[in-house]
C-alpha cells in the first residue's frame, strides 16, 4: 500500500523526451544550412521548427529542474547547462555566417580581419557545439535508468559526462589544427568534397577546336574557388591549342568586365570573338561547392551554345504524349527534366501536331522528331508525313509505353521493328522506388549492345544501370516497307526478367516466359533504301535515317530521369548519336549528390548487415571486453 506521504518515483529517462526534441532540432538546423543552400524559405522554416524544439527543450528542462528530487537536482543543473551551451554554440554560428558577414565587414578595418574573424567563430562555435552535446548524450545515458526518488550516483554521471567531454575535445583538436594549418596555407578538407574533372566528352570537345576560344577567369588574389577550378581548365587547355585561359580581376579590369557581362570575380568567361556565356561560381568556396560539382556540365553548355549551331527538337502533341505538365496529375509524370538536357544540349524546342502542319510534313527546320508516351494513334496523315520525313533522313526518338497498347506500331513495322506492349517484371534484380511488391516493375538493365549509341553506357556498365518503370519490349520482324534497315538492340533485360501477362507479379511459368528481352534499339538506313555502310564514316549532314526506340518513356520522364545517371548518359548520347555528334559521345562528370537508388539485392544485404552483422560484431567485443577485465 501506498503511503500518502510517499513522492511519485521519477527516473532519469523522463527528461529523455526533451534531449530527444533538443537534439532533432540540431538536425534540422544543419539540414536546412548545409542541404538546402538554395532555398531560402525552406531554410527558414526549418530554422523555424528548430528554434520551437529548443525552446520547448529548455522550458521542459527547467520546469523539470524544479519537479525532481533534490537529490537529482544537481544532474538536472548540469543538463540545463548544456543545453545552454548548445544554444551559444549556435548563437556563434550565428555571428560568423555568410548573410551576417555581408552587413559586417564593413565595420573592419581589411578584407583579412574580416575573414580571421569569421574563421575563428567558425571553430569556436564547433568545438563549442562539440563539447556541449557529447557530454549531454553521455550524461543521459547513465542517467537513464536511475530512479531519482531514492538515490542518485553522482560520481557515475560525472565519469559519463567527463567521458564524453573527452571525446569532445578529441575531436575538436582536429578542428583547431585544420584552422591552424589553413592558417599557414596548410588545408585540410574533413568533408568529402572535391571539383569535378573535366569528362571524356569535354576533353573530346577542346580537342575537335579548330579555331580559338577563349576562357576568362575573374578572380581576385588569393582565392580558394580559384585554386579549385584552374586544374580543371589547364586540364582541358592541354588537349587544345586552340584553347586559351586568362586571368582578371573584376575590380582592376572593369570595361573589360563590362564589355563580357561580368558583374563580380568570382565568375568564368567562355569567349568566341565576341560572343561570351558567363558561368558564375561565387567568391566563397561555401557558396561556390554546388556550382563546382557540376562545373563540367556548365562548361559544356557554354561550349555547346558557343560552338554548336542551335538544333531543333520537336515534340508531337494531340495523341496524349508526355508533356511539361503533369499527365492526369501524377506527380514525376512530366518531361520537363528531358527539356532540361535538350537545353543543355543547345536545342530549341517546339511542339508538333495538327495544327503545326504534320498532317502534310515534318518541318524543315527539324533537327530530331520525339515522341514520348504517346496514348493515341496517329492519323494516317500524320504517320505518313514521319515516316516520309524519316525516309528522307530524318532522325527520330521513340519513347513507348505499354499501357495504351501499340499506337506506333504502324511506324514501327516499316522500319523493322515490332513493340509488345506486355508489363516486363523482375522480382530478383529490380530498383527500389516504392518499397512494395510493385517494384517487381521497376525493371535495371546493365546489358547494353555494341551500337555506338550505348558506347558510354558500355564501357561502364558496372556504374551505370538503365532503370524502367512499366516497361513493354521490343522484337525485330522483316520490314513492311522499302529499303533494308539495320536493326541494332541496344539495351537488353537482366537475367530472371518475365512478361507479367496477368499483371499479379508472380511468375507463372505456363504462360509467362522467363528470357532477355530487348527494351531499346536503333535503327538506320540510308535514304536510297541500302543497309547503311559500316566501313562509310558517319558525320552530320549524310542523308541516312536514324531512330531510337525504348519500350518505355517512364525511364525519360521526371520520375526517374534525373535518379538514375544510367539514364542521363543514354539520352544524351542517344540524342548525339541521332544528329551525327558520335565525337561528343559521353556525359559530363559530376560531384553532385543525387538520391540513392537502391535494388531489391542491395537492401537485403544492408538489411542483414545492420539488423544482425552490426548487433553481433558489437555483442561479441563487449563479451570479449567483459572477459578480459574478470581476468585482471
Amino acid at each position: 500500500m501506498t503511503r500518502p506521504n510517499e513522492q511519485k518515483r521519477q527516473h532519469g529517462a523522463d527528461g529523455l523526451i526533451l534531449s530527444g526534441a533538443y537534439l532533432l532540432a540540431m538536425v534540422l538546423l544543419f539540414i536546412g544550412e548545409r542541404l538546402v543552400l538554395d532555398s531560402t524559405a525552406v531554410r527558414m522554416g526549418f530554422a523555424s521548427i528548430a528554434g520551437l524544439l529548443v525552446g520547448f527543450s529548455l522550458f521542459g528542462r527547467v520546469k523539470r529542474l524544479r519537479s525532481v528530487h533534490e537529490m537529482a537536482r544537481p544532474v538536472e543543473r548540469r543538463l540545463l547547462i548544456l543545453y545552454l551551451m548548445g544554444l551559444l554554440a549556435l548563437v556563434l554560428y550565428g555571428l560568423q555566417a555568410d548573410f551576417v558577414m555581408e552587413s559586417l565587414r564593413s565595420n573592419f578595418s581589411t578584407p583579412l580581419s574580416a575573414d580571421r574573424y569569421q574563421g575563428a567563430l567558425s571553430v569556436a562555435w564547433v568545438v563549442l557545439w562539440l563539447v556541449s552535446i557529447l557530454p549531454l548524450i553521455f550524461t543521459e545515458i547513465s542517467y537513464a535508468p536511475m530512479d531519482t526518488t531514492r538515490t542518485v550516483d553522482h560520481a557515475r554521471v560525472s565519469r559519463s559526462m567527463q567521458s564524453g567531454a573527452v571525446l569532445a575535445m578529441s575531436l575538436a583538436l582536429v578542428f583547431l589544427l585544420n584552422y591552424i594549418v589553413s592558417e599557414n596555407d596548410k588545408k585540410v578538407d574533413l568533408s568529402y568534397f572535391k571539383t569535378t574533372r573535366p569528362s571524356e566528352s569535354s576533353a573530346k570537345m577542346v580537342k575537335n577546336l579548330s579555331e580559338p576560344l577563349k576562357l576568362t577567369l575573374f578572380f581576385s588574389g588569393e582565392s580558394d574557388v580559384f585554386e579549385r577550378v584552374e586544374p580543371y581548365f589547364k586540364e582541358l587547355a592541354g588537349n587544345s591549342k586552340h584553347f586559351k585561359i586568362q586571368r582578371l580581376d573584376h575590380v582592376l579590369e572593369p570595361k573589360k568586365a563590362k564589355e563580357m557581362g561580368v558583374h563580380e570575380n568570382g565568375s568564368v568567361v567562355v569567349s568566341r570573338g565576341k560572343r561570351h556565356r558567363v558561368i558564375i561560381l561565387g567568391k566563397k568556396l561555401r557558396r561556390a561547392k554546388s556550382k563546382l560539382k557540376k562545373l563540367d556540365s556548365e562548361f559544356q553548355g557554354a561550349f555547346i551554345k558557343l560552338m554548336q549551331p542551335e538544333k531543333v527538337a520537336y515534340f508531337t502533341v494531340g495523341h496524349e504524349e508526355r508533356t511539361r505538365d503533369k499527365r492526369d496529375g501524377v506527380e514525376g509524370s512530366s518531361t520537363r527534366d528531358l527539356r532540361k538536357v535538350l537545353r543543355q544540349l543547345n536545342y530549341r524546342i517546339k511542339n508538333l501536331g495538327l495544327a503545326q502542319g504534320l498532317g502534310n510534313e515534318v518541318p524543315k527546320d527539324a533537327s530530331v522528331v520525339i515522341i514520348a508516351g504517346p496514348r493515341k494513334a496517329f492519323l494516317p496523315a500524320e504517320a505518313a508525313a514521319i515516316e516520309a520525313y524519316l525516309r528522307g533522313g530524318g532522325r527520330a526518338l521513340l519513347l513507348l509505353d505499354p499501357e495504351p497498347g501499340d499506337p506506333m506500331q504502324g511506324l514501327l513495322s516499316p522500319f523493322g521493328l515490332k513493340f509488345t506492349p506486355e508489363l516486363l517484371a523482375n522480382e530478383r534484380l529490380n530498383a527500389r522506388l516504392t518499397f512494395t511488391k510493385a517494384d517487381g516493375y521497376a525493371v535495371v538493365s546493365n546489358r547494353y549492345g555494341a551500337h555506338g549509341s550505348v558506347k558510354t553506357l558500355a564501357r561502364h556498365s558496372k556504374e551505370l544501370a538503365l532503370v524502367s518503370w512499366k516497361a513493354g519490349y521490343l522484337e525485330e520482324v522483316p520490314p513492311s516497307g522499302q529499303g533494308h534497315p539495320a536493326v541494332s538492340f541496344t539495351v537488353h533485360s537482366m537475367p530472371f526478367t518475365y512478361n507479367d501477362a496477368n499483371q499479379d507479379l508472380a511468375f507463372d511459368k505456363t504462360s509467362e516466359k522467363q528470357k532477355l528481352y530487348e527494351l531499346a534499339s536503333a535503327v538506320s538506313m540510308s535514304t536510297s533504301g541500302r543497309r547503311p555502310s559500316k566501313k562509310r564514316k558517319k558525320i552530320a549532314g549524310q542523308d541516312d535515317m536514324r531512330m531510337i526506340v525504348v519500350a518505355d518513356s517512364d525511364a525519360f520522364s521526371d520520375k526517374l530521369l534525373m535518379r538514375s545517371k544510367g539514364n542521363v548518359v543514354f539520352v544524351m548520347d542517344a540524342l548525339k548519336w541521332l544528329v551525327g555528334e558520335e565525337a561528343f559521345l559521353g556525359a559530363p562528370t559530376s560531384e553532385e549528390d543525387v538520391r540513392i537508388m537502391h535494388t531489391r539485392k542491395e537492401d537485403q544485404i544492408y538489411f542483414y548487415l545492420t539488423i544482425f552483422a552490426l548487433p553481433l560484431l558489437v555483442l561479441v567485443g563487449g563479451l570479449l571486453y567483459t572477459r578480459q577485465r574478470r581476468r585482471k
